[in-house]
């Protein structure tokens, strides 16, 4: 998403600033404008730019809540920037904080109720993004045609708000893949054509709502996460299902069987998956190694420049992350007051997480392996 924003941003931006500049050309060579008011009215423009830029992010998320809802999918959160619309438990809507790092905004919506994930309609779901960029370009250019006596600075926000819509719709609606990550027209054409990835867009879906309910993995039934046939480690909905499944048998305590697992499917198939998700696989490949004693798997991992980047960076928002981040300080580096000061940290701050299933799982595993060492520490003092 990150790299397809970025995209879109440069070619949106590189066409309104054209516009930008030829309007303020034109509007210099007929009234001999000053220096400054040209300065001026350059810095209104560019604002102009960036309010729509993000107006249309926004818009976009808002395209998929809006087709979702239209299509059965049930509410389960909307951010802007760090400010999160939830939908609690209880079934009240409540803000609160959370930041993703390389997004703009976000909407969760969960399975319609009452389907079956084969038959879960996906079409206006996916499309509804670039529907509704497409949809708010079009009425900024109408109003461009149509509407006068408006400042320049309005001009601008139409214009910038049109080219960038019809950017967004676009690099989302026709079928890509950059860097490997579908966007949302490629996903809508595989997903009618592959029921497997049907079931793992459901059992996703389904998934972030319980986690952020205080559901726990551990306490979700085993066969939510069966897809029902040989994995596409290519596909980032089916490798997601998997890496859920053994994430599930972590927080079970399965410890020695599923880093057996983790190590068997990176080595048949980590060249396969998108990096995000190798990534993930080997974080939980790492914390598994420290807590079954494969120190020289432990050690190698902790050397992966690229994968302790991806650690430190998102255990900003993910519990997991921090855990592992423990261990290895707990396990590996013998950091006794480095290991506690992470978790009494997640322990302070467990109710600022989105999801809190995963939270109280980590805590319950980082208690754990703090317990475990003063037990350890205890015996070897008897026995000294």
């Amino acid at each position: 998403m990150k790299k397809a924003l970025t995209i879109i941003l440069s070619l949106a931006v590189g066409a309104a600033l054209g516009l930008l500049i030829g309007s303020l050309g034109r509007s210099s060579a007929s009234n001999d404008a000053s220096a400054m008011s040209i300065i001026i009215e350059t810095a209104g423009g560019l604002v102009a730019l960036l309010i729509a830029a993000y107006l249309q992010i926004v818009l976009h998320e808002a395209g998929h809540l809006v087709c979702g809802l239209a299509s059965g999918y049930r509410f389960v959160s909307f951010r802007i920037m760090s400010l999160t619309l939830i939908k609690d438990g209880n079934g009240k809507l409540r803000f609160k904080r959370f930041k993703l790092a390389g997004t703009g905004g976000q909407c969760l919506m969960a399975p319609p109720a009452n389907v079956a994930p084969n038959d879960m309609p996906t079409a206006l779901f996916n499309a509804g993004g670039a529907l509704s960029n497409l949809l708010w370009a079009t009425l900024a250019l109408l109003a461009l045609l149509y509407c006068s006596n408006m400042s320049s600075f309005f001009k601008y926000f139409l214009a910038s708000t049109m080219v960038v819509g019809y950017a967004f719709a676009l690099l989302n609606g026709i079928p890509l893949k950059m860097g490997g990550i579908s966007n949302d027209g490629h996903n809508l054409l595989y997903l009618k054509r592959n029921e497997q990835s049907v079931k793992g867009f459901y059992t996703q879906l389904l998934v972030n709502e319980k986690l952020q309910n205080s559901t726990r993995l551990s306490s979700m039934p085993e066969e939510l996460f069966d897809l029902g046939g040989d994995i596409d480690y290519s596909d980032p909905m089916q490798a997601n299902v998997e890496i859920l499944r053994l994430q599930r048998m972590i927080d079970k305590g399965e410890f020695i069987a599923v880093h057996n697992l983790l190590k068997e499917l990176n080595f048949s198939h980590g060249q396969e998956m998108l990096q995000l998700y190798r990534l993930e696989m080997q974080s939980d490949m790492l914390f598994t190694s420290l807590v079954t004693g494969d120190f020289e798997m432990a050690k190698s991992l902790s050397r992966n420049k690229l994968l302790m980047s991806y650690i430190t960076k998102h255990a900003q928002v993910m519990t997991s992350k921090q855990r592992v981040l423990m261990a290895k300080a707990l396990i590996l580096d013998g950091n006794r007051n480095e290991a506690q000061t992470i978790y009494d940290k997640v322990v302070s701050k467990r109710h600022g997480y989105l999801m809190q299933g995963e939270v109280e799982s980590d805590i319950e595993l980082m208690k754990q392996l703090l317990d475990q060492e003063n037990i350890d520490q205890n015996q070897a003092k008897t026995t000294n």
